[in-house]
């Protein structure tokens, strides 16, 4: 019985994902038939926001039928049998089913019809995604190889490395729809089965969902290697001395608008990081993708939307960022936010005044949230943290802005 109410249970659920919409269109065409055909192609558009390329497939395929109308009046409009199931397969499944509201003959050799059309709309779950700003981070540019000692480095591997660390870093801030652009593969896969005839019709509903990115990370690696004083650790006979080396790396990125190909924000940075004494190549690529993605991800988030205080409990307070942004044993710095500043030549937001009032300790990271105590100071609800070096002016000195204050601003 419990097994029968948990399948019946998740068919529920499942099935509350998609439910039947309508549109109204009108069409044109020098018959009966093709003014209903061409009204039934311009409501998947409408739906769907298909290609030309699209548009015309549908056109050729529903010319291959004929839809019979009689009458003049939308009272005396009558199809022939097998029409629907036609009109479904011809649009490939998204047209549920669909009525024909009037034909009339507007001149000597044009008719005009139009149609009301039902569809499957399928919502994605959990929270909807538009309501943040989405973006994707492309593959990281690099030389073909680097040469680490007498190791040989894939450029291709660390870019791949690098790639999925900052991926995984900004998805777990929750602030983002972060986009996939590395695996197509597995959605054609997966279409090429709802296409197939094999799923349930009303599957189909879950094509045409396909996000576009309001913004591309792209990066290059302009340098990566060694401490020339720490050589001796990879490329000394074995039983030499393996202790920690420091490796570096100069990284070049740019946030890029897609619609306009305006660079919204372009910075290089170096980092230093502490490799593992190791001639594995996988575990120095590793160790360098990681801690070269959290110093992008963190300027990134520190710039765009530096974590807040959601709650404060005494000397206990609560933080609405967690995953692997803020790490237990960290320290912060509070502040307080004040008025707004904008640049006076452009009227542009130059993000808010910040006064420093306190400083945190990180005591523990769940997935979407992180605990901290009170060290010195006061906090409250709504204030930002920062890192303590770099961060903004210490005492009564005002605080810096994010630079990207409107930038990333939520959708309205």
């Amino acid at each position: 019985m419990k097994k029968l109410l948990f399948f019946l249970l998740t068919a529920v659920l499942a099935t509350a994902q998609i439910k039947t919409v309508h549109v109204t269109a009108t069409g044109f065409g020098s018959t009966y038939s093709e003014a209903v055909q061409d009204a039934l192609v311009n409501a998947v558009a409408q739906v769907r926001g298909i290609g030309i390329k699209a548009q015309k497939e549908y056109q050729q395929r529903l010319r291959q039928m004929t839809i019979s109308v009689n009458g003049k009046s939308s009272a005396d409009i009558r199809l022939k049998d097998g029409t629907y199931s036609k009109v479904s397969s011809a649009t490939g499944g998204f047209v549920k089913r669909f009525e024909v509201l009037s034909v009339r003959r507007v001149s000597p050799h044009e008719y005009e019809a139009k149609v009301r059309a039902y569809f499957d709309k399928y919502k994605s779950p959990g929270f909807n995604p538009r309501n943040r700003r989405s973006l994707a981070v492309l593959p990281f540019e690099t030389k073909k190889a680097y040469a680490v000692g007498d190791m040989v480095i894939g450029g291709k591997e660390l870019s791949r490395r690098i790639t999925q660390a900052v991926v995984s870093k900004l998805t777990q801030t929750r602030k983002f729809t972060v986009l996939d652009r590395e695996n197509e593969s597995y959605y054609l896969f997966e279409k090429k089965y709802l296409l197939s005839g094999n799923s349930d019709p009303m599957e189909l509903a879950r094509l045409g969902r396909r996000l576009g990115a309001d913004y591309f990370i792209i990066g290059q690696i302009l340098d990566f290697g060694i401490r020339q004083d720490s050589v001796s650790s990879l490329i000394g006979p074995a039983g030499s001395d393996t202790g920690a080396i420091r490796g570096y790396a100069t990284v070049a990125y740019r946030v890029l608008v897609v619609a306009t190909q305006q660079i919204k924000w372009s910075d290089t940075f170096d980092v230093e990081f502490d490799l593992p004494g190791t001639k594995r190549a996988e575990a120095l690529i590793a160790v360098a993708g990681d801690n070269i993605a959290q110093v992008l991800t963190d300027q990134l988030i520190y710039n765009i939307y530096p974590p807040k205080i959601v709650d404060v409990q005494g000397r206990r307070v609560i933080v609405n960022m967690g995953g692997n942004t803020l790490r237990t044993g960290e320290r912060f710095a509070v502040y307080r936010l004040g008025k707004r500043l904008k640049d006076p030549y452009t009227g542009e937001s130059l993000g808010r005044e910040e006064r420093r009032c306190g400083e945190i300790e990180i005591t523990r990271v769940t997935h979407k949230v992180a605990y901290g105590r009170l060290v010195e100071g006061k906090a409250r609800k709504g204030d930002v943290i920062r890192p303590e070096k770099g961060a903004a002016p210490s005492g009564d000195e005002e605080g810096r802005g994010s630079a990207f204050d409107e930038m990333f601003a939520p959708r309205r």
